[in-house]
């Protein structure tokens, strides 16, 4: 028995000095991977406002925004971390290789331009080529299990939000009204057992509170409760964590760690931030002092015009077909997100339909029906003029086939050179007495062939 141990314990060993190269490839694929990561977490959250938003309560926008900014620091920090340990673990091989090739690493007394009094301080600051090795190659391994650890983290925070996140829309939408009564009760329940046990965990830290009876019980039952949250993750994250933990001194494993949080904290907040600004329109950090400060009446969003628009974007709102307009008409399509819904079914009635018809003349009689619903809820202005009445079309545009709403409009009232189209919406609040908000403009030039 002692000898199979001995043998494992070996054959580890053997195992962990030849890791490098399946770290350099793990790597390798990792950094092309992870690359495409970041626009992948922006499609899937495009596509969730586009499609699935219902309304735009705290539930159905920060949190998918907030899910949407941590997932894409991690995958920037993965990005990082990977490349960071490439270039590491590429040096460590160069110095391998020029090992083998001076195995006396540098010979302080033979360097030039240096006395005794410097080479000393260079025998102090170098020390010896292979305890140099030896040194970056336990780096380069404690940053590839890092990188691991972010990428465990990643996918437990993801899974975790999205079965919440699929629970509440089942649940607000199959019982809604017994989620308006206790949403609260369960949002305050959540938040006060995470601070109770947050509370217990810091008192643990203290080695006088640890050993109290009544304390200790409770700590074990915390962390027994709070392992099934790591979603299967519990003993990977741990036996990293813990190997760390147990091997670091105390000072450093927490500077570490609190550096690592603090960096992850800033890198998704940031992008959160960012991602809130762009939403209403104001400029993200501009130095420039008299630029753009987030007034649509005086900017040129290139995603407004088909002929500015990159190759694969999505319709943000509404774009016509360019910013210089020379046809006798203007092409404008709106874009249709499911948030639309909320408001459209408290103006739209369903026909009243004979059973006696066919499928066909069905689905005439109710989508002319929703068009003239979709002409009471848009209202389109050109410059100080409504336009109506505005017969719309349905329509997909774009690469990513956009589902919106596409007319026609007459260029007789646009007066040579500058011109802005308005879109507005029916505020729902206000009826019966009409209100309207603005929605988009759309600044864009006039010249008539």
């Amino acid at each position: 028995m002692e000898n199979h141990h001995r043998d494992n314990n070996s054959w580890l060993h053997e195992l962990s000095n030849q890791s490098w190269n399946l770290e350099l490839l793990v790597s390798g694929a990792a950094i092309f991977s992870t690359s495409f990561l970041p626009e992948f977490v922006e499609q899937i959250t495009y596509s969730y406002f586009e499609n699935y938003q219902t309304n735009n309560e705290i539930t159905s926008v920060v949190f998918p925004n907030l899910a949407f900014s941590f997932a894409k620091a991690s995958a920037y920090l993965l990005i990082a971390t990977f490349f960071i340990h490439f270039v590491l673990r590429a040096f460590w091989i160069a110095l391998v290789g020029l090992r083998a090739v001076y195995p006396q690493g540098i010979i302080f007394e033979k360097l030039p331009n240096t006395n005794n009094e410097l080479r000393e301080i260079y025998k102090k600051w170098f020390g010896t080529f292979d305890d140099f090795i030896v040194k970056l190659d336990k780096k380069c391994s404690r940053i590839f299990s890092i990188a691991f650890i972010l990428v465990l983290f990643s996918v437990m925070i993801s899974v975790g939000y999205l079965i919440t996140f699929v629970g509440i829309v089942l649940f607000k939408t199959y019982q809604p009204e017994l989620y308006s009564k206790v949403k609260i009760l369960v949002t305050i329940g959540f938040w006060m057992f995470m601070a109770m046990n947050i509370l217990i965990l810091f008192a643990m830290s203290k080695e006088k509170y640890r050993e109290n009876p009544v304390l200790s019980k409770w700590y074990v039952r915390i962390i027994k409760a709070m392992s099934w949250l790591y979603l299967g993750m519990y003993k990977p994250l741990s036996y990293i964590n813990f190997v760390f933990a147990s091997h670091l001194p105390r000072k450093t494993y927490y500077t570490y760690m609190f550096l690592l949080m603090i960096s992850f904290s800033l890198l998704a907040m940031s992008i959160y931030s960012k991602t809130l600004l762009e939403h209403v329109g104001v400029p993200f950090m501009e130095s420039r002092k008299f630029y753009f400060s987030g007034s649509a009446d005086y900017q040129l969003h290139d995603n407004y015009y088909d002929n500015q628009r990159t190759e694969g974007e999505s319709i943000a709102a509404a774009s016509i077909q360019a910013d210089i307009i020379t046809e006798p008409f203007i092409k404008l399509f709106i874009n249709y997100p499911k948030v639309f819904d909320a408001d459209l079914s408290k103006i739209c009635k369903t026909p009243n339909i004979p059973d006696s018809l066919q499928n066909r003349q069905k689905r005439l009689i109710k989508d002319q029906a929703h068009l003239e619903c979709f002409g009471q809820y848009f209202q389109i202005a050109l410059n100080d003029s409504t336009l109506s009445p505005v017969e719309f079309f349905y329509a997909e545009r774009g690469a990513t086939q956009t589902k919106g709403l596409t007319t026609y409009l007459s260029t007789q009232k646009c007066k040579i050179g500058r011109n802005t189209l308005f879109i507005k919406t029916l505020q729902i609040d206000s009826l019966p007495r009409k209100t309207w908000s603005n929605y988009v403009a759309i600044p864009f030039w006039y010249a008539k062939n």
